[in-house]
């Protein structure tokens, strides 16, 4: 399927590069990119041959947040503010609703953050599962700049988690940039590499990925996310029971174990 806004790559087999294509508004989210990110989000849980998702930016940047410079928002925006039943629906719930799927797909998702991540782009960074930084990566909550709140697609739910309730709470309330030595200093990337690096540590990540089974890695990313809110230790554990139980029943399993006594024995 061809795309105006994405490149969708599989550099190689079971890995798909996504790289947000709108390098003149530093990739930008437009409605268009938002439509296309639903479509193509939408078609990848029944693509088994796709295992892991590595997502980009053309250019320097890697996500500018909402384009507010948008043609097809600016052509309907007294139509969409007229009430904030409109916007919800037409388009506050479009934009937020990404983050969802990206928690939802059974893949796992690396973001290799190559420049400006502000607004929108930073929630995107957020809800891949690990963010690999480049040194020109920035990560800007912008919408408390913009007279809005600091909460936006699910950044009072995954920065907390991240970097911890006061700095959270203080990088969302004044709405600053956080620079790349900063990121990673307080949890907020799981890696900062070199420039030249950034999209082969990623490829690199999810080849070792690659290497686990199927089941496996479908079951962690699950349990992951849904135990970033369990209710309790009894109820995390139960889901991870389950997790072991299906995973002792697969056939990568008995490989595994099989390949695991051999080498003792050797």
């Amino acid at each position: 399927m061809n795309f105006r806004t994405l490149k969708l790559e599989e550099p190689e087999a079971g890995i798909a590069l996504i790289t947000l294509n709108r390098p003149d508004r530093l990739n930008a989210l437009s409605l268009e990119m938002v439509e296309e990110l639903h479509l193509l989000f939408g078609q990848l849980p029944s693509r088994d041959e796709v295992r892991v998702l590595v997502i980009t930016g053309e250019g320097r940047g890697f996500c500018s947040g909402a384009d507010l410079k948008d043609e097809r928002l600016k052509k309907e925006a007294s139509s969409i503010l007229s009430s904030a039943a409109k916007h919800l629906f037409t388009v506050q719930k479009k934009y937020a609703d990404l983050v969802l799927i990206m928690r939802r797909l059974p893949q796992p998702i690396i973001a290799a953050v190559n420049g400006p991540a502000a607004g929108g782009g930073m929630c995107l960074a957020l809800a891949s599962d690990i963010v690999i930084a480049g040194p020109r990566a920035t990560f800007t909550p912008s919408f408390i700049n913009i007279g809005l709140s600091g909460g936006e697609m699910g950044t009072t739910y995954f920065l907390p988690r991240g970097v911890g309730s006061f700095r959270a709470s203080e990088i969302l309330l004044t709405g600053r940039t956080v620079d790349a030595v900063e990121a990673e200093r307080i949890g907020l990337v799981s890696r900062l590499v070199e420039e030249n690096r950034l999209l082969e540590t990623a490829m690199e990540t999810a080849r070792i990925m690659l290497t686990k089974s199927p089941v496996g890695l479908r079951l962690t990313k699950e349990a992951l996310y849904l135990n970033l809110a369990a209710p309790s230790l009894e109820a995390a554990v139960e889901l991870e029971n389950r997790n072991q139980s299906i995973g002792c029943t697969s056939p990568e399993f008995f490989k595994a174990i099989a390949a695991f006594l051999q080498r003792k024995q050797q």
